[in-house]
């Protein structure tokens, strides 16, 4: 008895269930197709706008544009895709954005003032497909309890990190063999294959639609949700606070390794994450978040007492990254179990655009540091958000507790009840999870990690 036991934990068990539901089989294949281009855009673009002359300064001011443009549009594109399902906004957006990506081409070929690419790639970035968002809730309407739920969304999340690991690689590879401005058309390739395939799926087809009487901020009336929002926010500071301080330091270190040292934490990552996701763990998703999150930003601190050589400094890196994954896991699936009936997605894409708002934060943070006290300054200062972050979840945690906690026989998104003057006064019975059927269902889909 003992054997068969040992190994339903091994984490390869969990994913071979998982990847063995045809259900959720090219779900997950069309996805993560999709989360080639967050990896890609940025360098496919600083690529192509450099192949012709313009500067890094302006190279950064257009993928910055970009970035904002995802980040605000994100939240209504969630709402949509909770009002009309996803292949109604998947399908449409998909197109849109590999159109934008083609008009930026062509438009940097021709080289207009730097205001018109500014616009272009607002325009472009307000159109990118929340793939990865809508996936998280359809895997989560899949596998509505248990374990395969942790691992559908650490396949999730494992997807995230090998886009930004294999996105770079491929858009330098597409630039130096046929050229920076197939990189940028190929990211919207993938966006709009992974969007497209995504929308065709059955699981995808079959999300219920949610009632259209909803307020413009209908995901954010969730105390919990808000929490997180800004907590997430913080810890996503570090994003971009490594984006900047790690090449800073191989500088310094005058090692041309930058890439390999950034890949460290990711790699972390994505051993943090295949265990966290292959077995089952004590304790409620909210408690496990509070204890991640924490180690995660005490291992961050260890990353500025590091840089006496680029080996302990890798090691210090991909330590805080075994961390990382986890958190992002449970962070995710209890935005899920917070949200609000029916504006899963928008929940999810409100904290897509608070990682891409904490992503450029930190990078203008990391670049005043850098230029005053070097890259330890700037390691130490987003371990100092990230904390931040991680004691917003720990001291808000009462706000942080599921409404299935209180009630093991039923679990669902709970819909806040007014008065008749408007007040909150609490929440309505919860509703069953599950792949029921529409009219008894309503639920909708989740967001980017990570910027997307």
């Amino acid at each position: 008895m003992g054997g068969p036991t040992r190994r339903k934990d091994l984490p390869v068990g969990a994913y071979r269930s998982l990847l063995a539901s045809p259900e959720a089989r090219w779900p997950l294949i069309s996805s993560t197709v999709a989360r080639l281009t967050p990896g890609m855009i940025v360098l496919a673009m600083v690529l192509l706008l450099v192949e012709f002359d313009y500067s890094y300064t302006v190279a950064g001011i257009v993928t910055a544009a970009h970035q904002v443009g995802v980040a605000l549009a994100s939240p209504l594109q969630g709402k949509l895709a909770d009002r009309f399902g996803p292949p109604r906004i998947l399908l449409p957006d998909g197109l849109a954005y590999l159109a934008g990506t083609v008009a930026f081409v062509a438009a940097v070929a021709a080289r207009p003032g730097v205001i018109v690419l500014v616009l272009l790639a607002v325009a472009t970035g307000s159109v990118y497909p929340p793939t990865t968002a809508c996936a998280r809730v359809v895997l989560s309407r899949l596998f509505p309890t248990g374990q395969l739920r942790t691992t559908a969304f650490a396949i999730s999340t494992i997807a995230v990190e090998l886009g930004f690991i294999l996105g770079p690689l491929v858009a330098v590879g597409v630039a130096e063999f046929v050229g920076a401005a197939w990189a940028v058309v190929g990211a919207g390739l993938a966006s709009g294959i992974g969007a497209i395939g995504f929308a065709a799926t059955s699981a995808a087809r079959e999300v219920p639609r949610r009632d259209r009487n909803r307020d413009a901020l209908a995901a954010l009336r969730s105390p919990g949700i808000r929490v997180l929002v800004l907590a997430i926010g913080f810890i996503a500071v570090v994003f971009g606070v490594l984006d900047i301080a790690v090449p800073a330091f191989a500088q310094l270190m005058e090692t041309p390794r930058a890439a390999g040292l950034i890949a460290s934490i990711a790699a972390g990552s994505l051993v943090g994450g295949v265990i966290y996701g292959g077995r089952q763990w004590p304790g409620s998703i909210t408690t496990r978040l509070c204890v991640l999150s924490g180690v995660f930003a005490v291992g961050l601190f260890i990353i500025p007492l590091s840089l006496a050589s680029i080996p302990v400094f890798a090691v210090a890196l991909f330590f805080s990254g075994v961390f990382l994954g986890p958190t992002t896991i449970a962070a995710f699936e209890l935005i899920d179990d917070l949200a609000i009936r029916g504006t899963q997605t928008e929940a999810q894409q409100w904290t897509q655009a608070a990682v891409l708002l904490g992503f450029a934060l930190g990078a203008s943070l990391a670049g005043f540091a850098v230029d005053v006290g070097g890259p330890g300054a700037a390691f130490f200062a987003g371990a100092v958000c990230v904390t931040i972050g991680a004691s917003m979840i720990t001291l808000r945690r009462a706000r942080l507790v599921p409404a299935d906690t209180a009630d093991a026989t039923t679990t669902g998104h709970p819909e806040p009840t007014t008065t008749p003057t408007g007040g909150l006064t609490g929440v309505s019975p919860p509703v069953q999870r599950g792949p029921l059927p529409e009219a008894a269902h309503v639920l909708a889909p989740g967001s980017e990690d990570r910027g997307r």
